[in-house]
């Protein structure tokens, strides 16, 4: 077996079945030279290890540089792993253990102290990467609605199609200024979110004390994130997002205990012990909670 990196990969193609097959992800190489472009967090990095056998790609591991806020208020860069596969073919011969010990490596190189994962707790990958050393660092609880009786859709002129994304990070680090984690954004961090698709700017709502990030499909609108500088503010944005929609109403990532008590006073059920979970492997001897106490913050939008 052969392992390199993803910019060295001569037939990329045939990641496709493998991604397909594991999370119905229909990849496109030249789609996802723009992602690698517009994405801050793979745009330095190797973006991945494929592993080989006799020139066929059996195996794949994503790799990510992330920037994080710590406790002091520093800037300071943490491993991301995203994307792991392997062929159904080639199971069960180390080669998930030895491109994720690559990765490790690429990120001890990189002098990171920590490596995250976003994964789910149903899953059986959730067991190897706790054999790794991988740990819980929150779970991320959820919030739904069926919106039985859909509002008349509002017209184009209504409609705010401008998303003024200097006011959204005005609001962001007002509203984070004592938090850790994933909390330094900036306008690369939309355009990421625009080409990768995880909010629509026409959708978007933003008002004087918040905001929501919003992308629609078929009258089910998915809430990205909901920041707002009061309870009544945020309750006054998910009212306004039930008005865009016509189906159902999702809300990802739900971690603030006001957003969900707004959540629920609208009837909205809420699955608080989710399976989704945001993992740590430390790669030095500091523990995450010296790094970042209990204030890490992290959204939806910030999937990887």
């Amino acid at each position: 077996m052969r392992i390199t990196t993803y910019r060295e990969l001569q037939s990329r193609d045939q990641l496709l079945p493998l991604f397909q097959h594991v999370f119905w992800w229909p990849f496109n190489p030249k789609e996802f030279e723009k992602t690698i472009k517009a994405d801050p967090r793979l745009k330095n990095s190797p973006v991945g290890y494929a592993a080989l056998e006799k020139k066929r790609l059996v195996g794949f591991v994503g790799v990510m540089d992330i920037a994080t806020l710590t406790l002091p208020g520093l800037a300071e860069d943490v491993g991301g792993i995203w994307g792991v596969v392997t062929d159904p073919a080639h199971a069960r011969k180390g080669i998930f253990k030895a491109l994720m010990q690559r990765s490790h490596a690429y990120f001890e190189e990189k002098g990171y102290r920590f490596s995250l994962l976003n994964t789910g707790k149903s899953l059986i990958a959730y067991a190897f990467y706790q054999k790794l050393g991988y740990r819980d660092v929150t779970v991320y609880p959820s919030a739904y609605k069926i919106i039985k009786k859909p509002k008349k859709s509002l017209t184009k002129k209504d409609r705010k199609t401008k998303l003024d994304w200097s006011r959204v990070l005005k609001i962001f680090t007002e509203a984070t200024q004592d938090r850790a984690g994933f909390v330094i954004r900036d306008a690369s961090y939309r355009k990421m979110l625009e080409t990768r698709k995880r909010i629509q700017s026409d959708k978007c709502i933003v008002t004087d004390k918040g905001y929501a990030l919003l992308k629609e499909d078929k009258g089910n609108v998915t809430v990205q994130e909901i920041i707002a500088s009061t309870k009544e503010e945020m309750s006054k944005l998910i009212t306004q997002i039930e008005d865009e929609a016509t189906k159902i109403v999702i809300a990802e990532a739900v971690l603030d205990r006001d957003l969900q008590s707004a959540y629920l006073s609208q009837g909205f059920m809420i699955l608080e012990d989710s399976y989704d979970v945001l993992m740590y492997k430390p790669l030095t001897n500091e523990g995450f909670t010296e790094v970042y106490g209990n204030k890490f913050y992290a959204a939806a939008t910030d999937y990887f």
